[in-house]
């Protein structure tokens, strides 16, 4: 269900991306020289001088102006492909197109350009723990008329010094939950998938899927209702989720210390479809760690520690619950499909506070959508 762009704690892309080198364009133009996906063998008009140019800068070793021509640095700004990957600065010569020899000898009918690439994107709450130590091109390979790329990186684990538990570092024994109300979810910019007979639309919903599975997945996954025919659909309705604990644990012993490093819900907008299988617009991934990473406990009167809750209409002065706003793009194969909003409110409970965590968070959440003549004014929005 969820692309590997999404659902992959890291992941790394690398290859013949096709990418080249353009002087004094601010846009890709990769279409020049990337006829139907492939390199057609036609010399772009402009060569001669590119060629021209880029050769005395590699002569230079002018890395930074050479860089700042390359399309792929355009395409990741602009938000074009690859949205939320990394990559780092070419600071050698260029890849493509040599001669098949050791060394750098370029093909005069191309420009020297940056065709081989390695990126790499880490997913929600887990940015930074990805380190490069090595990245440099392979100037004695003489069977291709590319050079190959290859890259060195130090990946920071879950487990070990980065493991966050529960403050009250509870077993799978414990018989607190954690809980998680949804709420005030709206997309905006939605893409259309539905074909003009059906309305040039899309009928959305949000399906909430977690990793591991065990977390959230019971004979179904838990969704919204969905919103017939339209692209900036807001949802006045308020979905909460208990997540089995037991999946946080770290091993099969019941006893072991709950974890939420690496835990993840997945937000997927989906489009309902009558007559085949509804289709995916596209995930928001949501890091558990970071949605709960601020909840407070309390002894008790028996001296055990606890969540406690209090009846505060002010969030800052409720204990034992954490309130988060979120504005996501949602990406689907490495590209934008529009934004998600949404407030979390979280907690983590023993079964006889999951009343009055219920009423304290209606409290607390945005009562933007509250008001009945609110909710009739966006549906026409």
């Amino acid at each position: 269900m969820l692309d590997a762009t999404i659902y992959s704690h890291h992941m790394f892309v690398c290859g013949d991306l096709n990418y080249r080198i353009r002087f004094g364009e601010n846009s890709v133009n990769n279409k020049n020289n990337n006829k139907e996906g492939g390199d057609t063998g036609e010399e772009h008009p402009d060569n001669g001088s590119h060629f021209d140019q880029a050769l005395k800068l590699v002569e230079q070793e002018k890395w930074d102006e050479l860089n700042a021509g390359d399309e792929l640095a355009m395409a990741l700004k602009k938000k074009e492909c690859l949205v939320g990957f990394e990559t780092l600065p070419c600071n050698f010569p260029p890849t493509f197109k040599v001669a098949r020899e050791k060394g750098y000898v370029y093909n005069e009918k191309r420009t020297p350009s940056y065709t081989d690439r390695i990126l790499w994107k880490s997913t929600e709450g887990m940015e930074g723990t990805v380190t490069p130590f090595l990245y440099e091109p392979c100037p004695d390979f003489i069977t291709s008329d590319h050079k190959p790329i290859r890259g060195g990186f130090r990946v920071k684990m879950n487990k070990g010094p980065m493991k966050q538990t529960i403050p009250t570092s509870p077993t799978i024994n414990d018989d607190r939950q954690f809980h998680l109300l949804v709420s005030d979810i709206k997309c905006t910019d939605l893409p259309i998938m539905d074909n003009e007979l059906m309305g040039g639309l899309a009928d959305p919903y949000v399906l909430f899927v977690s990793s591991p599975k065990g977390l959230l997945f019971d004979k179904a996954w838990p969704s919204t209702r969905v919103i017939y025919r339209n692209l900036n659909p807001i949802w006045d309705e308020d979905i909460h989720l208990t997540l089995n604990h037991e999946a946080c644990g770290e091993g099969a012993n019941a006893t072991s210390a709950l974890s939420l490093a690496g835990n993840m819900i997945y937000m997927v907008v989906m489009d309902y479809d009558q007559t085949s299988g509804d289709d995916i617009i596209g995930s928001v991934a949501l890091n558990l760690k970071d949605l709960c990473s601020q909840l407070k406990f309390t002894k008790s009167h028996d001296g055990k520690k606890k969540n406690h809750l209090r009846q505060s209409v002010n969030f800052k002065e409720a204990q034992g619950i954490q309130r988060t706003t979120l504005s996501r793009p949602i990406l689907r194969n490495g590209q934008e499909c529009g934004m998600l909003e949404c407030t979390v409110v979280s907690a983590y409970l023993v079964p006889g506070e999951v009343k009055s965590f219920l009423k304290i968070a209606g409290k607390v959440r945005s009562a933007k959508f509250r008001n009945a003549k609110e909710r009739i004014l966006a549906s026409f929005r």
